[in-house]
């Protein structure tokens, strides 16, 4: 009879450390550590106990030695084909029941409440428990279960749609254009070659040649060879010449030539222009044939084209599979 009262205490214990984990745990530590310095009572309470890396390993240790004594108790007092129900139920317990039932007021309020205990337990017997936090630091952190960058745009989807969000709809904004920056190709954005006013070194820099230049919309110039060759022989940046400039295209010409592929990335080109070799870019197909140019203008302007919208994930089980339940070890 002992061994079954003391087999129903140690459960009853591990019972509570399981609960108490899930209120302690149901936010991750940074998000309390806000709540705490904005005032708010339960979060200012436990966050002294949580504050310390081996309090959730501290709780499970708690957790598995009670259930497991309570277990030996109760297989010595029963028979062992009785005994093994109590155990079915109470697998049944922890590993399903507890965790997909909705957090209690009253497992807060008791949070709370033995919060100082823990927290003075744990700061006394630091020492001891810091090889706890070792063997906790050997196992990896929890996965994110995000691979690629979809994976992150239908994270970012689920958190816009979440009740207690605090991040800007600008902000998601910009985070929802740099995804879309990675994938956004030159072949998207680049001037065609018929569409690109070319120069040739003959050109004379005057009223007339400045007005065409400033027609185009381009900031920087190709210069060919002739005007029905593709061959490019140098760049003329539109900043080097003014009203009062003199001469002809090839004095004030650069002889330095960038060229990008088509399917390269427009952030490459913003890298390749953050280089400062040549304010246009030469486009090229997999034969390295000319096809257009891209100016750094160019390259603005795609960057403030992606689209803002958020897209709607394929399926509900595919957004479920990819963005899980966010928690910090």
């Amino acid at each position: 009879m002992h061994n079954l009262i003391a087999a129903c205490i140690c459960l009853a214990i591990a019972l509570l450390m399981l609960i108490l984990r899930k209120a302690y745990f149901n936010l991750p530590i940074y998000e309390l550590k806000r709540q705490a310095k904005r005032g708010d009572h339960f979060a200012k309470a436990i966050y002294p106990a949580i504050a310390y890396p081996a309090f959730r390993g501290f709780l499970w240790l708690l957790m598995v030695v009670a259930s497991s004594m309570g277990l030996i108790l109760l297989s010595r007092e029963l028979p062992l084909w009785l005994a093994v129900i109590p155990a079915v139920i109470w697998m049944w317990l922890i590993f399903s029941w507890i965790p997909n039932r909705r957090i209690a007021k009253i497992s807060y309020k008791t949070a709370q409440l033995m919060s100082p205990f823990f927290a003075w337990f744990i700061s006394s017997t630091y020492p001891a428990l810091k090889q706890l936090e070792r063997l906790q630091r050997r196992y990896p952190p929890l996965h994110t279960k995000i691979y690629e960058s979809e994976d992150l745009r239908m994270f970012l989807q689920r958190q816009a749609r979440q009740e207690d969000n605090r991040i800007s709809p600008a902000q998601l904004s910009r985070l929802f254009k740099l995804i879309d920056f990675e994938s956004a190709k030159v072949k998207d954005f680049y001037r065609p070659w018929k569409q690109t006013l070319k120069l040739v070194p003959e050109d004379i820099i005057g009223p007339k040649l400045l007005d065409e230049m400033h027609k185009s919309k381009q900031n920087a110039f190709v210069v060919v060879k002739n005007k029905n060759s593709r061959q490019v022989i140098g760049v003329l940046n539109q900043a080097t010449v003014g009203l009062h400039s003199e001469g002809k295209v090839r004095d004030h010409m650069e002889n330095s030539i960038e060229v990008i592929n088509e399917f390269n990335s427009i952030e490459r080109a913003f890298n390749q222009f953050a280089s400062g070799v040549s304010p246009v870019l030469v486009v090229t197909d997999q034969e390295n044939e000319a096809l257009g140019i891209i100016t750094l203008k160019d390259a603005l302007k795609a960057w403030l084209e992606l689209e803002d919208h958020v897209r709607e994930p394929a399926s509900q089980e595919q957004q479920e599979a990819a963005l899980p339940e966010v928690e910090v070890v």
